[in-house]
């Protein structure tokens, strides 16, 4: 199995607790969210020469949050989704090291205003040197 869906299996081991799921394909109805639904997903892979004999790899995976939400609830559900990501800076994972989390979208206010879902992604940056 790849780096890539290695290191997406075991951000979803470490998020258990929320029943989170790697998908290739994530696609919701708001008719599906009765739950607060965590999916990771594998984005990408990034190799850079170190030396002759040394390369890093830079791993990218997202964690998408989808839950219905009120815009009374929204300040609850960022505390959430910013100390879930930041749970994962400087954590190991499959030999790889967290070197940066990023929120984009931190939530996206027209799902929020349209559909009453909250949804988050979160990306996380792994380096693992070989």
């Amino acid at each position: 199995m790849s780096e890539l869906l290695n290191i997406a299996n075991a951000v979803a081991d470490a998020l258990a607790e929320y029943r989170a799921e790697v998908m290739l394909f994530p696609e919701f109805e708001l008719r599906d969210l009765d739950e607060m639904r965590v999916v990771v997903v594998p984005l990408s892979t990034e190799y850079k020469t170190l030396s002759r004999a040394a390369h890093e790899e830079l791993i990218k995976v997202q964690i998408g949050i989808l839950k219905r939400c009120a815009v009374d609830d929204l300040d609850d559900a960022l505390r959430f989704v910013e100390e879930l990501g930041l749970g994962f800076l400087n954590k190991k994972l499959c030999g790889a090291s967290c070197i940066a989390v990023s929120y984009n979208p931190v939530y996206s206010p027209e799902h929020l205003r349209e559909r009453g879902q909250f949804t988050s992604v979160i990306e996380l940056a792994l380096k693992l040197v070989r």
